[in-house]
């Protein structure tokens, strides 16, 4: 029983080292604007897309005109018959699409992580045009959250579970309390009870 217990914890251990590990790296490339000149290229162009969005009035948050939030995920997707680009930052979600490149058509949607949730859409079935997963993205349109639309639909290019994994981990970096999560790469779970006897 006590050897099990032993295991148990060290797999906890190492969950939470891994954890803060990707946390960690998040963290990194979301401060890195103005010290990285890549972060810092990806940022401004993030801003001026930024700029173009048609509904970043109707989020809950605040834009800051500075441009300093830097992507921490870019990837192709499709949007209906749209080809484009989306751009993850550490609060906001960006699709930026062209129903026919160079020509015309050109869209940009802005969403907060706060705001949206991810439901993931099964493969299509259809033999004539089968598409891997979508992702829906979907908003409170109550107040107790019962109620809720779907507000933009998409295919990420990297596959719709690894973007829904990602977002995941951003979305906890976003809302948490930084004085009751204190994990490092070295600490573990010392730091998340803060109880050095637990640490093996």
């Amino acid at each position: 029983g006590a050897r099990l217990g032993r295991k148990n914890m060290q797999c906890m251990d190492r969950l939470a080292k891994m954890h803060a590990h990707k946390r960690n790296s998040i963290l990194k490339i979301r401060d890195s604007y103005g010290s990285n000149l890549l972060s810092t290229n990806a940022a401004d162009d993030y801003h001026l897309l930024r700029q173009k969005s048609s509904n970043a009035a109707s989020m809950s948050d605040i834009i800051h005109a500075i441009p300093d939030q830097v992507p921490l995920l870019i990837c192709n997707v499709l949007v209906g018959n749209a080809a484009g680009t989306c751009f993850v930052t550490s609060s906001h979600i960006l699709f930026h699409t062209q129903l026919v490149p160079i020509i015309g058509g050109d869209r940009v949607h802005l969403f907060s992580i706060k705001d949206v949730e991810l439901t993931i859409n099964p493969p299509s079935k259809s033999l004539l045009s089968p598409l891997p997963a979508s992702i829906s993205l979907t908003t409170s349109i109550s107040r107790n959250n019962a109620t809720r639309e779907e507000v933009y639909q998409f295919i990420p290019s990297i596959g719709a579970r690894r973007f829904a994994k990602f977002l995941e981990v951003v979305r906890d970096i976003l809302v948490e309390n930084p004085d009751t999560l204190k994990l490092t790469e070295r600490g573990g779970l010392v730091y998340m009870y803060d109880d050095s006897k637990t640490h093996l």
